[in-house]
């Protein structure tokens, strides 16, 4: 159903696109908005249809020249999956750039905890980020695209409205969850081991949800009724939700020889929704973003001592923040 929808609203706000764009100019205009920030959200908007809609179209003359469907895993066809998804992640983050003013900016160390310009392999590794918005949900797939590693992620069941993103990255190893169903949540993470090579990153985002300041005490709350120790261990908490340790640990068991790489990063916070960039962009701060390597032989073998565990990184995560956002 997707499919015809987003290619028929793709050809529709192309053609037009010059009536739209004048009539965001002119609601920013009559704000007072110098930097136009309606104009450069819709703009953006439009470009992510055009790669949304030839991401659909390379997607079906994929399925076709994978001998209709059955050779989709060849090590060919994931390859020609590769190549347009890092065409598409590569773009839309120049347009980010350009258009939002969403630039990253990587602090010293960060390729290094990838195994980029250092002596051990890449990976496979863990990636672990925080959730702030949409957008920063692409900060681990845009920091390992520009690293030249290949991306597999947990992703929220949503995502699956968009055809693009649903066609390409599932067949890439990718797998979507909903958050209501924990037992079947947790077999889709273990899948995301299947055919992982070393020059990929497994992307997780262990609060599960995008952060709000409001939803710090209630989680804590709820954890504190099973775990007051844990609850205590986390109350200092403020920049990022508790972490949730079941999907983490599974996937730990999927991927037993794999390090795990924690993602901090600021200057997404103010603009918590991406209707916030219609008032807000371009953004005057760069996205900074600092990551860190722990290796396997750290990280304890007992779930308890994964919890403790997850929750120190997590706080170290919490304070990297504050101090990024301090910069």
């Amino acid at each position: 159903m997707t499919v015809p929808a987003v290619l028929l609203v793709t050809v529709v706000a192309t053609a037009l696109s010059p009536v739209l764009c004048a009539a965001a100019a002119g609601y920013d205009v009559v704000r007072l908005r110098s930097r136009l920030p309606a104009l450069r959200t819709l703009l953006f908007v439009l470009q992510y249809l055009i790669v949304d809609a030839t991401l659909v179209v390379a997607a079906s003359a994929y399925w076709v020249r994978a001998g209709f469907g059955t050779r989709l895993r060849s090590e060919a066809s994931l390859e020609r999956h590769h190549r347009v998804q890092r065409w598409s992640v590569t773009l839309l983050e120049r347009r980010a750039g350009q258009l939002l003013g969403a630039r990253l900016e990587l602090e010293p160390g960060t390729a290094e905890a990838f195994g980029v310009g250092a002596d051990r392999a890449a990976g496979p590794v863990i990636v672990c980020s925080r959730h702030v918005n949409l957008l920063d949900a692409g900060v681990p797939v845009l920091l390992l695209n520009r690293l030249g590693l290949q991306m597999r992620a947990v992703i929220m069941a949503e995502m699956l409205m968009d055809p693009g993103f649903d066609l390409i990255y599932r067949r890439l190893g990718s797998v979507f969850i909903a958050r209501d169903r924990g037992l079947e949540a947790l077999r889709a993470v273990a899948r995301l081991a299947d055919g992982i090579t070393p020059q990929t990153g497994a992307v997780i985002f262990p609060e599960g949800r995008l952060f709000r300041p409001a939803l710090v005490p209630l989680i804590l709350k709820r954890i504190a009724a099973r775990d007051p120790e844990r609850a205590q261990r986390l109350s200092n908490l403020r920049n990022v939700l508790p972490p949730r340790p079941a999907g983490m640990g599974v996937l730990l068991d999927a991927l037993p020889g794999a390090d795990v790489v924690f993602i901090a990063s600021t200057g997404l916070d103010d603009v918590p929704r991406f209707s916030d960039f219609a008032r807000r962009a371009p953004l005057r701060e760069p996205i900074r973003v600092t990551a860190w390597r722990c290796g396997r032989a750290t990280i304890p073998a007992d779930q308890d001592g994964r919890t403790e565990w997850l929750d120190g990184q997590w706080q170290r995560v919490d304070d990297v923040v504050s101090a990024l956002a301090r910069h």
